[in-house]
């Protein structure tokens, strides 16, 4: 009842140091009281038991009874206030230890329920009521900071309830051997040695509060730290961005020269196509007039041999005939002179529109060559622009992130720093929202467990289901079907079963997934027609409602 009044009437610290006043004050209080028990009955000379116990036989002789009547040293200290005792057994080492032995259970069980009660008091009223990680507050934000602190005060809070709880054990060990006195005395090392762990046990709880204390002292500057380190980042990130946007003017200033000189080379290119063509035509026309003229050339020679022939015919003829012939022969080779004359014209023509041909193709092929080069720089600047946005879009995305861990950084900074906070957890009007972040942890664990569950029976079909999941945001039946062949040659190259593949399809969609949760994972289920899994699933976790 009057602890219960005590704590109505007690008062939230002022502020953290008043706070860290308090835990010292109660641990400087047990360490002192441990250290003088310690220091009167722990640092002694090693106790000889048995000699006690012997002692023990005399004075109960010399007081006419047994040691068996005294179940406790109380009971053997009220006799012994009432009966006297000889100078000589009083004057010896065994006398006097014993005496020691019966004084140090008394102090012993005099302090140690007021050390333990400070010590819990301590532990559970005030370092873990004050001592908070809020990370709750970060809500699933991977805080570094944030989350080492709070796996620093779950490994103290475990450490501490663990050594509490060997304290406790100690004590009630301690409380069944003290019974009969006579064994207590004879078998003295044991509840000696009990004594000597419990109050170790007390000064390392001791120790780990100071600990913590200081740790958590630190925890507003390296919340400080990381919103510094953060902030640099930002502004570095924001450089960054400068450079990036920098490098996209330069090249879109570059394409725009490219796409000038492509449309000049695009023009060169087309007058010389067409003069190309021209040329090509000129030349065929040439080629043709040679065949032409060599035909000519040949009709000719046949018609010379045949007068030949005939002049050479020693059939008689009349001269006038004969002079005739050679009339049409000399006509004929003159015919023939100015073909063959034509024919070299015509060839040195040829040999001239081959060399020009020759030039303008080279130069259509140089020019077409060169604007095709332009075109794929002008593709790959696009290309090269193109991954800068993504990656001043990844910048902004990591910059809103940043942002969001500094405010919530200050926020915690200053939730640990009000003395508000201190009074409000005291008062407990409001509660550290724990249960929403609790409950989605849990839900989180659920989901994965789940799917570890599921891969188990899925096996084979893993492709189906995925194709079935739903994605928050949308994902495109391309990126799926992409997605499952990376996952095919991911388990291909590594040897995995298809219950390992089913596992991993299973974490892709969990990781592309923003909103995942344990309904969408048994409506998949139900649309692949594995109705008796699913329903595993909701009697395993005590789902509802995932029939929509």
């Amino acid at each position: 009842m009057q602890s219960s009044k005590r704590a109505r009437k007690s008062k939230p610290p002022a502020s953290r140091e008043a706070a860290y006043r308090i835990i010292i004050r109660y641990v400087n209080e047990v360490c002192i009281q441990i250290r003088k028990f310690a220091k009167h009955y722990l640092n002694r000379d090693a106790i000889d038991y048995s000699a006690c116990a012997k002692c023990l036989k005399d004075l109960c002789e010399v007081w006419e009874t047994v040691p068996s009547k005294f179940p406790t040293w109380k009971e053997f200290f009220e006799k012994h206030k009432i009966k006297t005792t000889e100078d000589g057994l009083r004057k010896k080492d065994s006398y006097r230890d014993l005496m020691n032995i019966c004084e140090r259970a008394r102090e012993y069980e005099l302090m140690i329920p007021g050390v333990r009660e400070m010590i819990v008091e301590c532990a559970r009223g005030h370092l873990y009521k004050y001592c908070q990680s809020f990370i709750e507050e970060a809500d699933e934000l991977e805080i570094q900071p944030v989350l080492e602190y709070e796996e620093a005060i779950n490994a103290y809070r475990t450490e501490i309830d663990a050594k509490i709880d060997k304290i406790n054990k100690s004590i009630l060990e301690y409380g069944e051997i003290k019974k009969p006195f006579e064994t207590f005395i004879s078998e003295g090392n044991v509840h000696a040695k009990l004594m000597e762990e419990t109050c170790v046990l007390l000064i390392e709880v001791s120790h780990t509060a100071k600990k913590w204390i200081a740790e958590d002292s630190a925890y507003p500057d390296k919340l400080l730290q990381d919103i510094f380190f953060n902030n640099s980042y930002k502004e570095k990130l924001e450089d960054d961005i400068e450079k990036l946007r920098q490098k996209i003017r330069s090249t879109d200033g570059s394409i725009e020269r490219k796409r000038k000189t492509h449309a000049t080379l695009a023009r060169e290119h087309s007058n010389h196509k067409r003069q190309k063509h021209r040329a090509k035509q000129s030349l065929e026309v040439v080629i043709l007039k040679i065949q032409k003229l060599e035909r000519d050339i040949e009709s000719k020679n046949k018609e010379i041999q045949q007068l030949k022939d005939e002049i050479a015919d020693k059939t008689p003829v009349s001269p006038r005939y004969r002079s005739d012939l050679r009339i049409n022969l000399e006509r004929e080779y003159g015919y023939l002179d100015k073909l063959e004359e034509n024919k070299q014209v015509m060839e040195r023509q040829k040999i001239r529109l081959d060399r020009e041909f020759k030039s303008v193709n080279d130069s259509t092929y140089e020019y077409k060559v060169e604007a095709v080069t332009n075109r794929h720089e002008q593709h790959e600047m696009r290309q090269k622009m193109l991954g800068m946005e993504i990656e001043i879009k990844s910048i902004y995305d990591r910059i809103s992130s940043i942002d969001q861990k500094s405010a919530v950084l200050k926020k915690i900074r200053l939730l640990n720093l009000s003395p508000d906070t201190l009074r409000m957890m005291h008062k407990r009007r409001i509660k550290i929202p724990e249960n929403e972040f609790t409950k989605r942890r849990k839900m989180k664990c659920q989901l994965e467990e789940a799917c570890k569950f599921v891969s188990n029976y899925i096996g084979k079909d893993w492709k189906k289901l995925y194709e079935r999941l739903p994605f928050i945001p949308p994902r495109d039946p391309d990126r799926k079907m992409k997605d499952m062949e990376v996952i095919d040659r991911i388990s291909a190259h590594r040897d995995r079963t298809p219950e390992e593949s089913a596992l991993f399809s299973l974490e892709k969609w969990r990781s592309f997934n923003r909103q995942s949760e344990l309904g969408q994972l048994i409506r998949g289920l139900r649309k692949l027609n594995k109705v008796e899994l699913a329903e595993k699933i909701e009697s395993r976790y005590s789902v509802e409602d995932v029939y929509g």
